[in-house]
């Protein structure tokens, strides 16, 4: 078989040329792998690796064995990172051989097949035990990918998740705790978790202090009158909630509710008072989303400054490298300005230019352990967070 010609064929940017190839090559099954597999690994190969991996996931069982070698093997950076590419576009056509990897030597090999099933979702259910026995994996990276995995199987994995949680294996129980979260929040654990949860805020908020706030949005109003602020902006469910978690889950990186698909909108983190100020984080007053949302963040601050006197907005950089600051007064918006990357961050007064004599109240960005705090941090349900459908797959 002249298989160096059809890789030449297969390499082509015609269609007409390329396509009889990669047929020819489904036709041969088995006997094409060898020379598919030289290609994908070879950083020299005319042929786009992308191409052969494609190839190589239709061509049946001994291509997914020879994948899979090859991400166990001790490959060099770039053949490896091609593997691993190729192996994780493996799906249920291939069940046996993905539930068998769970259990792999090489934890490389357990973390993609735990890839896979995530990739499937709900349709990789029946999978849920095995993915539980990777919560206790000896290898960091595959015990959180399997916490991941979890998550996306979604709430029909919580019955054997809480299980775990009641009688082990002890290897597997602490993470099983963060997949509940995960899927479910603090409602989806057992009322014997729940107490053990809330203790544990306590314990951590009795410790609490102040972190700076660069990449969430948030809106700072003087005083320390939290209650206030969960009725005027109709937040609900609050409970204890200190700085850090509280930051992730304003950010929507983690949440302790039911999963919807707008995270970061679902759930505030109102901070204790911290220098004079207490700070609402959460990304339902950002203004960046489209124009609803940014007429919406002006709303809150007009209503806000009109409860408080005043009311400081703050969006921070993020990836976009734009942070943009507001300030309404007695229920009116005075000014705003954005400060991006073309400006020296440390050097720009965000009041410059605005003829407005009212000092700038707190900087989020320059919060740390040593700024003044008084009480309790919380976290709260958005109105967004209430009305959202759940994600149940």
């Amino acid at each position: 078989m002249d298989f160096d010609g059809l890789i030449s064929d297969l390499a082509s940017p015609d269609k007409a040329i390329w396509r009889p190839a990669w047929d020819r090559f489904k036709e041969l099954g088995d006997a094409g792998v060898p020379a598919l597999m030289a290609e994908l690994l070879d950083e020299e190969s005319p042929l786009d690796w992308a191409q052969a991996g494609f190839l190589l996931r239709e061509l049946g069982d001994a291509a997914f064995c020879a994948i899979r070698d090859a991400v166990a093997a001790d490959l060099p950076q770039e053949p490896a990172r091609r593997a691993r590419w190729t192996f994780g576009g493996f799906f249920g056509e291939h069940w046996d051989r993905l539930i068998e990897s769970l259990e792999h030597p090489s934890a490389d090999v357990r973390e993609c097949a735990a890839l896979c099933l995530q990739r499937m979702r709900a349709e990789a259910l029946p999978a849920t035990g095995a993915l539980i026995r990777l919560l206790g994996d000896p290898d960091p990276d595959v015990r959180q990918r399997a916490i991941w995995a979890l998550e996306e199987l979604g709430p029909g994995t919580l019955d054997a998740l809480r299980k775990v949680r009641e009688s082990g294996p002890g290897a597997c129980r602490a993470n099983a705790f963060s997949a509940i979260m995960n899927i479910g929040g603090p409602e989806a654990l057992s009322e014997k978790d729940r107490a053990l949860w809330r203790r544990h805020l306590g314990a951590k908020a009795a410790a609490d202090r102040p972190q700076e706030i660069w990449e969430n949005s948030c809106i700072a109003v003087p005083g320390g009158d939290q209650q206030a602020v969960l009725e005027l902006l109709d937040f609900s469910d609050p409970s204890p909630m200190y700085f850090d978690l509280g930051l992730a889950v304003a950010s929507g990186s983690w949440w302790t509710v039911p999963k919807v698909e707008h995270e970061q909108r679902a759930e505030a983190f109102v901070t204790p008072e911290v220098d004079g100020w207490t700070l609402i984080v959460s990304g339902w007053c950002y203004p960046a989303w489209d124009d609803e949302w940014y007429a919406r963040t002006r709303d809150v601050m007009r209503r806000l400054s009109g409860r408080f006197g005043v009311a400081w907005g703050f969006a921070g950089r993020g990836y976009g490298g734009t942070a943009a600051w507001a300030c309404a007064k007695n229920g009116d918006l005075i000014w705003e300005r954005e400060v991006t990357d073309d400006d020296e961050w440390g050097d720009t007064d965000p009041t410059e230019g605005i003829d407005t004599d009212e000092p700038l109240g707190i900087d989020p960005t320059e919060l740390s352990e040593k700024t003044p705090m008084r009480g309790t941090g919380l976290r709260a349900l958005t109105p967004y967070g209430r009305d959202a459908p759940v994600i149940t797959e």
